[in-house]
């Protein structure tokens, strides 16, 4: 039998042993406690293309590679932070628009890398039902706004899109509290002199927005409101986009200004009155990934979900009333061969295995 003192010194060698084989050069970085994976995180800002988006790049994650992976629920204020400092790791939809001196800031430092498209197309911008413009005869709906074509013509229609608060005036419904483009719009409205004409409402969450379009739509009755695409809600409902002012880069330094805080919305000109730019939709990883994980950020680099499929899937989501989760499946199931060839072959068989486990 070992004495204490024998033992005690035996505990002592093994500890060292173990502290200083952790911190040989070439220990593997990508085991945390235990051997384990550690946990990759996806940003959730909360709306429905995200959701999809996380869900697809998840099931890859954890059942193609072994990583587990988790959403963590924020505002873009919290995900810029949080991906730029590492403490998460993905965002897959930078809406660079919206963004742009925070995007070119974090990219150019090497903080946050660009792996290019989720999808190759995004629209946003101002939208009414269609039947407000051209009637709906089925719903026995005679046109409301028939010479409405673009922002310039909402003045003369304020009272078809009233503030039930404040009868004097027009409502939009903006963008969501806490998303930048929810400023944009604000600027958009002053530059288009709209300010005297409209209030403005911020819902809460994508699903108050939402719900705001459909409850309106499913009455027929007139609502003016942001949106943007792709999203289920413009695949099921039939939504005009009104016109503005074609992009331009002097418009843009304007607008940001004010999304920056650096002038005050009175001071906003005429000038920062256009379109959003029309773009490719980018996913981000912070630069930790890339050493931890080289296989996942090659997985994200070559994932391309596609602007259509992007859409079909959203609407196959809402119209089943299924969670994110199992429209990823869904998605999965039917463009194939399109993810397939974002993963090797080893990857996409471990995928395909699960899948079909999923769907048993």
């Amino acid at each position: 039998m070992l004495s204490k003192k024998t033992y005690l010194l035996t505990a002592i060698i093994i500890l060292f042993s173990l502290v200083l084989g952790a911190c040989q050069p070439g220990a593997s970085n990508e085991a945390g406690v235990g051997g384990q994976k550690e946990v990759i995180k996806f940003s959730d800002t909360q709306f429905q293309t995200l959701w999809i988006n996380n869900a697809i790049a998840k099931f890859i994650v954890e059942n193609g590679y072994g990583y587990p992976a988790e959403t963590v629920e924020m505002t873009t204020a919290v995900f810029q932070q949080s991906l730029t400092n590492g403490d998460i790791d993905v965002h897959m939809e930078l809406w660079r628009a919206n963004i742009m001196d925070w995007y070119t800031e974090a990219t150019t430092s090497g903080d946050v890398l660009d792996l290019g498209d989720t999808y190759e197309k995004s629209t946003q911008g101002f939208y009414v039902p269609r039947y407000v413009i051209e009637g709906d005869a089925e719903r026995g709906i005679e046109p409301m706004a028939p010479d409405l074509k673009s922002v310039f013509d909402l003045p003369k229609y304020k009272e078809l899109f009233q503030d039930p608060e404040d009868p004097n005036k027009g409502l939009l419904i903006n963008c969501i509290t806490g998303w930048q483009c929810a400023l944009v719009n604000r600027a958009k409205m002053h530059a288009y002199g709209l300010d005297d004409d409209y209030n403005i409402l911020e819902p809460g969450a994508s699903a108050a927005l939402d719900a705001v379009i459909a409850g309106a739509y499913e009455k027929g009755n007139p609502v003016l409101s942001y949106y943007w695409e792709p999203t289920w809600l413009l695949g099921v409902y039939d939504m005009v986009q009104l016109e503005e002012p074609a992009y331009n880069d002097e418009c843009w330094e304007e607008v940001s200004a004010y999304v920056n805080d650096t002038i005050a919305l009175d001071d906003i000109t005429e000038n920062a009155g256009c379109a959003y730019e029309t773009l490719g939709i980018h996913k981000g990883v912070h630069k930790s990934l890339k050493e931890r994980a080289p296989e996942v950020v090659e997985f994200l680099e070559n994932m391309n979900v596609g602007t259509e499929p992007l859409n079909k899937t959203a609407g196959y989501m809402s119209t089943n009333e299924v969670e994110a989760d199992e429209a990823a499946l869904w998605f999965l199931e039917n463009y194939s061969e399109r993810w397939h060839e974002w993963v090797p072959a080893d990857v996409a068989e471990k995928v395909d295995a699960a899948l079909a486990e999923a769907q048993q």
